[in-house]
């Protein structure tokens, strides 16, 4: 009879063990919820960080496309002086002394560049 007291209640404890985690919120289910959230704040995180690097990036390509824009401009006119600098009838050599030296009196440039464009005038003038 001892026998099957013990295993009557044996039964009877695993069946109140059973019962009880039947009716009982399960540990595992709450971490489970935690796990999830905590999954989701990554995702929301996660998301928030690749928006910015989306953002940065498309500032970075407009600030290049910018660059290339304000280079091709540059490059235009340069074009254009050079255009307008070969259309242009060849200055004298007196008219360009005249015009450094009165560069040189206006004070636009100091006496080491007027010596170095007056030496430069004349030697093209040989």
């Amino acid at each position: 009879m001892r026998i099957q007291s013990r295993k009557t209640l044996t039964l009877k404890v695993m069946l109140s063990v059973l019962v009880m985690l039947a009716y009982s919120i399960p540990s595992w289910a709450v971490l489970g919820v935690r796990r999830r959230t905590a999954r989701r704040t990554a995702v929301v995180v996660g998301s928030a960080n690749a928006a910015a690097a989306s953002q940065q990036q498309a500032a970075a390509q407009q600030q290049a496309a910018d660059q290339q824009q304000a280079a091709a401009e540059q490059q235009a006119a340069a074009q254009q002086q050079a255009a307008a600098a070969a259309a242009a009838p060849q200055k004298t050599t007196q008219q360009q002394l005249e015009e450094l030296q009165s560069l040189y009196k206006q004070g636009l440039i100091t006496e080491s560049d007027y010596e170095a464009q007056k030496q430069k005038v004349l030697s093209e003038m040989d």
